[in-house]
């Protein structure tokens, strides 16, 4: 577990943020209790700042252009062999663009041992119970489709 995590304003990590007038940030209760039990400081990107956004979404990017779209899996194992895979023999052992490394390396040298340990217990849910996993297969893939937000905002229209 990293010492910290950087989020995006989202609603479920940052209720207001006023420190461009000098004033404070004030996080979500639940996320501050989620941080705590795993281990990490939250941090929020600055409004307007496109630096730090761009470290939040650009990963979020990559993953779904070059990984998911138009990927098929039968269930979220199925899925996560897939991505492991990916990791293993793609996306970790290409030459970054930006670094000229390989993120592998990069990581096994540099931030491996920054990295704490992960909480011995699962994170304690509050509200409605959590569903039961169904141990029924669905007999049919899933399939990732690509598509322009256009589609998305004509549809809530």
């Amino acid at each position: 577990m990293p010492e910290e995590l950087l989020f995006d304003q989202m609603r479920a990590v940052v209720i207001s943020d006023d420190r461009l007038n000098q004033g404070g940030l004030v996080l979500n209760t639940e996320c501050l209790r989620f941080a705590q039990h795993w281990g990490f400081r939250p941090r929020a990107c600055r409004a307007y700042r496109a630096k730090t956004k761009g470290k939040v979404e650009r990963p979020i990017r990559y993953v779904r252009h070059s990984f998911f779209y138009g990927r098929r899996f039968l269930n979220d194992d199925d899925l996560n062999q897939q991505a492991r895979h990916w990791l293993d023999h793609t996306a970790n052992v290409r030459r970054h663009r930006t670094t000229g490394e390989r993120p592998r390396e990069r990581f096994e040298r540099d931030e491996r041992d920054a990295l704490k340990p992960l909480a011995s217990t699962p994170y304690p849910r509050l509200g409605r119970a959590a569903a039961r996993p169904s141990t029924k297969r669905l007999p049919y893939e899933h399939h990732v489709q690509r598509r322009p937000l256009s589609v998305y905002a004509e549809a809530v229209r």
